[in-house]
């Protein structure tokens, strides 16, 4: 289903954008917007979440995520404990690239997220409104608002700052687009377009620069990374690799071996897994494996993306059996993007490490994300793509 982007507006409700042909339709109504949320992108005004550039030099993603609230530390206005950073995704022709960073009060994620939560969308991603501006020097006039992203920083300003303070961050930058007439007034600089003169015509903006690739930056990882457990119980005691390949065997035969009853226990649990991937990731077939196997020749190519999604699976159950102490908690497929997300617990930070590199060296486009320690184990998040 397409994507439904929303505005959290000053009063912390939300308006709803919806595709509608070229354009969008516009509404308090959150018709459209799939369970959990899954499908809904909530932009935020951007008022609590600056906007910054860092090179941070690291050998593998993990150690990226894990370095970047010390390379910004200087720049936070609440200590690193207590603020989240989210980065953007790295540039796989130049990693070593400046990273985009987005950095907000952890309480504030979290009070966002419950509310969210509270409406049945857990699973809803969360972005702020900066991140989305064009590259280069902007400036772009909202209803009460001034987005920007003037040199290595985004940001939102509260209108009410006034001229002066536009004035003192925009002198360093010679050459500034400009969307709205009054911005360009108070600075005295040719105005490039309009901005909007309303949260609906705000709302528009936004969801046609989220739809462009590359734009934004998800708040929702690490910690706050919105999962999609799938019971696994159990499956430590099978042999890891042997169990999804047994898997894609189920997905590859599709009826012929879901129809058989003379399946032990251990494939009655496999035939569960292979439903949970084709619920998640085909809501609309009712995790129906056969039916997303037949589904060929449509826009979304579901025939080719389910057995490619379980051939994933199993290449990292081949390397979890060989980082000892490893145990999956989560999985979570993402359709829109094509990834598996999978939190894994591991004895030590350099077990996320390794077997980043394993499923590396496997053929699959492997990254880790944030790690964190919790109790005596690390949980680690990776997330893991084709790399055909």
């Amino acid at each position: 289903m397409a994507r439904v982007y929303a505005l959290l507006q000053p009063d912390e409700t939300l308006l709803f954008a919806r595709a509608r042909g070229n354009g969008w339709a516009i509404s308090a109504e959150s018709n459209g917007v799939e369970a959990r949320g899954r499908n809904l992108t909530v932009l935020l005004s951007g008022l609590d979440v600056t906007g910054l550039t860092a090179v941070i030099p690291a050998r593998n993603e993990n150690e990226t995520r894990r370095a970047a609230p010390y390379a910004v530390e200087d720049d936070l206005a609440e200590g690193v404990e207590a603020s989240h950073v989210a980065l953007s995704d790295p540039d796989k022709a130049n990693p070593s690239a400046p990273r985009g960073v987005n950095v907000v009060s952890t309480a504030r994620l979290s009070d966002i997220i419950t509310a969210l939560t509270q409406q049945g969308w857990d699973e809803a991603e969360i972005v702020a409104a900066h991140s989305l501006l064009p590259d280069g020097n902007v400036l772009y006039e909202a209803p009460g608002l001034v987005l920007g992203r003037l040199g290595e920083r985004s940001f939102t300003l509260d209108a009410g700052f006034g001229r002066d303070v536009l004035v003192s961050i925009s002198a360093p930058h010679p050459e500034i687009t400009i969307y709205g007439e009054h911005v360009a007034d108070a600075l005295g600089r040719p105005v490039s377009d309009a901005g909007a003169n309303s949260l609906e015509a705000l709302l528009v903006q936004l969801a046609n620069w989220a739809e462009q690739d590359g734009r934004g930056i998800r708040l929702r990882q690490g910690a706050f990374e919105a999962r999609r457990p799938i019971d696994l119980q159990g499956a430590g005691r099978w042999k890891l690799a042997g169990a999804l390949a047994a898997v894609a065997a189920i997905g590859w035969f599709g009826a012929m071996v879901l129809e058989t009853q003379a399946m032990n226990a251990r494939a009655t649990q496999l035939d569960t897994l292979a439903q949970e991937f084709a619920r998640i990731g085909w809501p609309e077939l009712d995790g129906d494996v056969r039916r997303v196997l037949a589904t060929t020749g449509g826009p979304d190519g579901a025939a080719d993306q389910f057995p490619g999604l379980l051939e994933v699976s199993a290449v990292l159950y081949n390397g979890l059996a060989e980082v000892d102490g490893s145990e999956l908690r989560t999985l979570r497929y993402d359709r829109a993007r094509r990834q598996l997300t999978a939190s894994v617990a591991f004895e030590s930070f350099a077990d996320v490490d390794r077997l980043t590199t394993i499923l590396g060296e496997s053929g699959l486009t492997a990254r880790s994300g944030d790690s964190r320690q919790s109790g005596s184990r690390v949980i680690g998040d990776l997330t893991l793509e084709s790399g055909s």
